[in-house]
């Protein structure tokens, strides 16, 4: 099993976890931690530390935080640099999150975040492309039919 830990700007955690339980359910080993303001890394890595301290060790641990180099980044990075069993993935957004959830019992932490880079690249998408695509393939099949 991989706990999964969110953290981020204000109350983007938070969101996030609560956006996550309406689609996919309440999961337990999901940790929200915001990152307010007036608080430090310090504060956060306090913070990540109480949170840390209740997984149980067995679990592998994904951080998901929204900035790279950020505070909340930076705050979690010597628990990595500790713990093999420990990573993390910044950009995170509502269908990473999702997909984490749906893998986090199956799949090890490593192979998880290889498929995730393929998951923001395919959900990344320009509604204008989309629909430039839609239209050549649309011709393409008209075409055929003459």
């Amino acid at each position: 099993m991989i706990s999964v830990i969110i953290s981020g700007h204000g109350e983007f955690a938070t969101a996030l976890k609560g956006s996550s339980g309406m689609i996919f359910g309440e999961q337990d080993d999901l940790i929200a931690i915001p990152f307010l303001k007036g608080e430090g890394t310090q504060t956060l890595h306090e913070k990540y530390k109480q949170v840390l301290e209740g997984i149980p060790e067995e679990n592998e641990v994904l951080f998901l935080v929204d900035i790279f180099g950020g505070t909340p980044y930076n705050a979690a990075t010597p628990y990595i640099v500790q713990n093999q069993k420990m990573d993390m993935a910044s950009g995170v957004n509502l269908p990473i999150l999702l997909e984490v959830l749906s893998m986090r019992e199956n799949v090890p932490l490593k192979e998880m975040l290889n498929k995730l880079k393929k998951v923001n690249e395919e959900g990344f998408q320009v509604c204008s492309e989309h629909l430039q695509k839609i239209k050549e393939n649309s011709q393409v099949l008209e075409g055929d039919l003459l």
